[in-house]
Parts: C-alpha cells; structure tokens; sequence
C-alpha cells in the first residue's frame, strides 16, 4: 500500500496501515510517536494490534497516513497568514479541479492542530499525461500551521511538488508561493545551529562558469564511533565552504528533532538520516518516519526563517 493515503479513495483500518508499513522499524516508529507500548517483534503482535482500543488506532493511524512520501519541499505563502482552520478545511466540493487531468485537491483535514490538504497528482506535475486516469495518479500531501506562511509539500519531485503547490494555491485562493532556498542569508547557519549533528557527505557545485569542473563532493572516512563524522570540521571543507566560487549543493547527515521516537539500537532519541537540497529548498528523509517527526522538522524550518 502506498503512502501517504487519500482518505477519500481509501478506507483501509488502521491495523492494515500499520500492517503494511516498510518495515518493522517503520511499525516501531509509529506506534512510539502514538504512545502505544507494543512489542513488533512479538509473534502475537497482529492479535495485540486488534485488542487496541478505537482511540489509539487512530492515533496510531494519524502517525503514518499522510507520512510516507520521504521528500519535503518548503515554500513561502505569505496569504497563508489570513487563511482559518475551518476557511481551509470547509472548501472541497466548492472548487473546481484545473482540468480534468491537472492537479486537484481531493480533501483537507485538520489533524495535529495542522491543516493537511491531499492532492492527486499527475507525475511531475504534468497536465498532459491524458493516458494515466486519475485513480493511478500519485497522492501528495500538502501541509501548514494556521496563520504561518510556511507551506510543506511531501511529493516525489520538484514538478509534482510545483503543481501541488498550484492546485493548493487555487483551492485557498491565494495567489503566489515562492520556494524556499535554505541558502538565504543566515537561514542555513540557524538551521544547522537548531539541529544538524553533523554532514557525512557534502556537494559543493563550482559557480565559476571559466573552470572545467562543475561540483566537488567530499565524504567522510569511515567512522570508528557511533557518531556522525562531520566533514564541515576539516580545514579544507571550511575553505570550500567560504570561497566565492562555490555553491552548497546537497549534504547528507544526521539531524536532532524533539519526538519521542527512539533509536531501537540503543535507546536514544532518534536522529534521522536526511539529505538536504539547499537551493531549492527540500530534505529527504533516508528511512520513513512517523508524523511526528516531520511535524518537528517542519517546526525548526519554520523557526530558522
């Protein structure tokens, strides 16, 4: 089963969401974030699952639903401000779709003191696609605080997440988002400072349009501890960093997020794994994660701004 849901196509229970996430990690995750105590790992965990009660299956389902697509892209809508709870939520049905094979809202729920607006999505954002019916189309999920101005889009890539964009735009009739590039200024240091652990991998794209090289990559060695080894604290990567000439592209490391998810090899709160694309504003998750988790993540991005 593919996440995120519509909930408007799909009415699975929540045991068979819980039961179809990737990986025992993935169920581990979830049911931590839901303050649900449930050993995966047990052979009677599907018999346990079924003896919980309604409350908690749908805490657990609200964990996971809207949280499998593993890419954020993060915009600014400034008329995001002035839009309610019940003005975002009370709009289906009332508008229409951009065409008959363009993007199209299919609902909006307020969940998490959040507003989650599901999209169906032609891949890439392509209108033109008139062989794909709509039922085959990709789910994106689209998502913001009340009276803030910024937008999350969980979709696969840049022009699926682009379209969402529009076809949420149209449905709150508001009239421009702009994507957010984490290399504004000082908005990269505040986000590093409020949780990167540390960068494994970095790409640094060469601006000089004279040279013959286009990027350079650097990766750490091998780490002998259980940490991150942070390539930003060698001596040339610093100068890389500080030259004229060079751009962040991507980097990929561990960030600290405060959930109640724990590691499952030793215990600690979980830092995830993510790849950050700077310029153009978007982070992916390397291994799923429940709600709660990109909810906090959501948070520090917005706090950075």
């Amino acid at each position: 089963m593919d996440l995120p849901i519509d909930p408007t196509q799909n009415d699975a229970s929540p045991q068979e969401l819980i039961r179809n996430l990737p990986s025992q990690a993935a169920r581990r995750r979830v049911l931590q974030a839901a303050d649900i105590s449930i050993d995966v790992d047990d052979r009677s965990f599907a018999d346990t699952l079924d003896e919980l009660s309604q409350i908690e299956l749908r805490r657990a389902a609200s964990q996971l639903r809207f949280a499998g697509a593993r890419t954020v892209y993060y915009y600014r809508v400034d008329g995001l401000r002035q839009v309610s709870p019940d003005g975002a939520t009370g709009r289906v049905g009332d508008v229409g779709s951009p065409g008959a094979y363009g993007p199209e809202v299919q609902t909006a729920v307020r969940d998490h003191d959040r507003i989650y607006v599901v999209c169906n999505v032609p891949d890439t954002g392509s209108q033109t696609q008139l062989t794909i019916s709509k039922e085959n189309r990709p789910t994106t999920v689209a998502t913001f605080k009340p009276r803030t101005q910024l937008l999350a889009v969980r979709a696969s890539d840049d022009g699926t997440a682009d379209a969402t964009v529009q076809a949420v735009l149209s449905y709150l009739e508001l009239d421009d988002a702009t994507r957010i590039s984490f290399l504004d200024t000082g908005f990269r240091g505040r986000l590093e400072d409020a949780c990167v652990d540390g960068y494994s991998t970095l790409r640094l794209r060469n601006t000089n349009p004279r040279d013959s090289s286009r990027e350079v990559e650097v990766r750490s060695k091998e780490s002998e501890t259980e940490n991150v080894a942070d390539v930003r604290t060698d001596a040339i990567v610093e100068d890389l960093l500080r030259r004229g000439d060079t751009e962040l592209d991507t980097a990929t490391g561990l960030v600290a997020v405060p959930t109640d998810v724990r590691s499952m090899e030793h215990g600690e709160p979980l830092h995830p794994r993510v790849t950050i694309g700077f310029p153009d504003g978007w982070v992916t998750f390397e291994q799923f994660v429940p709600e709660q988790v990109l909810i906090a993540f959501d948070n520090i991005v917005r706090e950075s701004l």
